[in-house]
């Protein structure tokens, strides 16, 4: 689910934040094939909320900062984090848009940098 957090005044920033609890509240393996709620998965959910955010060229409404809020899941394996960050690289997400998120996780703090890990090193291959 995604809720605005600000509405737009002249020249503010709007915070939108997805809680992930709400979509995946059992993060899964790296594909679907192999079950539910698969990081693949999620990476679809979150390009989507990328292109109706920025566009499908991703250059729209540069005021909009996302917050994916990742608490509220009982953890969340490597692959599952790297396919749904990683892999929006892969997929075409601009990096500095990704490294623009901001990541919230009060019960697994270690995984804001374990995420940027994953968008450097798949930003690395592609450049």
């Amino acid at each position: 689910m995604v809720y605005p957090v600000n509405r737009r005044w002249e020249g503010e920033l709007i915070m939108k934040i997805v809680k992930v609890s709400e979509r995946f509240p059992y993060p899964g393996p790296r594909f679907k094939r192999l079950g539910p709620q698969s990081g693949e998965e999620f990476k679809a959910f979150m390009l989507k909320i990328f292109k109706d955010t920025y566009g499908d060229d991703f250059t729209k409404n540069n005021n909009i900062i996302l917050m994916i809020d990742l608490d509220g899941t009982p953890g969340y394996g490597s692959s599952f984090l790297e396919e749904g960050f990683g892999g929006l690289i892969r997929e075409g997400v601009p990096y500095k848009l990704l490294n623009s998120l901001k990541i919230k996780t009060d019960e697994e703090p270690e995984l804001a940098d374990e995420i940027k890990e994953y968008i450097d090193d798949e930003y690395k291959k592609k450049s």
